[in-house]
């Protein structure tokens, strides 16, 4: 397949390499997906591929990057809102949480999801202020992030749905923002 020109509407290699990437991962484990599949699927050959990406490691990890929305802490701050605000995922937001639950899920990676998990704490210390160095504060981030990558892995191949929004608006009432009310009293008194 011919580059497309720069004004064009097309996908270029790189973005095509990845769309691939998750439809493979959506129909087999991460451990078949191959960087000849991929560049298969994609339109292109395999010198292409590793013109993009190192290996299918670093293809999964920049499609890690790629799926974790750029909104994730505002995403965060809907999850873990202490006033009860209903909490919707948008389009872009449902797409991106589509992915991350085919991470989470069966034909995941435990290093990828380690990935996303790790992300997602950074994020929440970003936006709620909190001190991963601080071990009752980073524990509490990552028994959240990994309960997050449970409900995510339990949805894997579902529609991320309103059912889907209400179980995370429930989640969020009965444990998430009251942990982060805590994470946040605890550093206070750290500090």
């Amino acid at each position: 397949m011919a580059r497309p020109r720069k004004d064009s509407e097309e996908k270029g290699a790189e973005a095509r390499m990845i769309e691939a990437f998750w439809n493979q991962l959506s129909r087999m484990p991460y451990r078949e997906v191959t960087a000849a599949s991929v560049a298969r699927q994609a339109g292109c050959n395999r010198a292409t591929f590793y013109y993009y990406f190192d290996s299918i490691e670093d293809l999964a990890e920049h499609s890690v990057d790629a799926a974790v929305p750029t909104g994730i802490a505002d995403l965060a701050e809907k999850f873990l809102s202490e006033n009860g605000t209903p909490f919707r995922l948008d389009e872009s937001q449902r797409s991106a949480v589509e992915r991350i639950c085919l991470l989470t899920g069966p034909n995941g990676s435990t290093r990828l999801t380690e990935r996303f998990k790790r992300a997602l704490m950074e994020a929440w210390a970003r936006k709620f202020g909190v001190n991963l160095e601080q071990e009752d504060v980073r524990a509490i981030a990552a028994f959240m992030a990994s309960g997050i990558v449970g409900v995510l892995g339990e949805q894997e191949g579902q529609p991320c749905d309103e059912r889907f929004d209400a179980r995370l608006q429930t989640i969020s009432e009965v444990f998430s923002a009251p942990a982060m009310a805590f994470a946040r009293s605890f550093e206070a008194k750290r500090c």
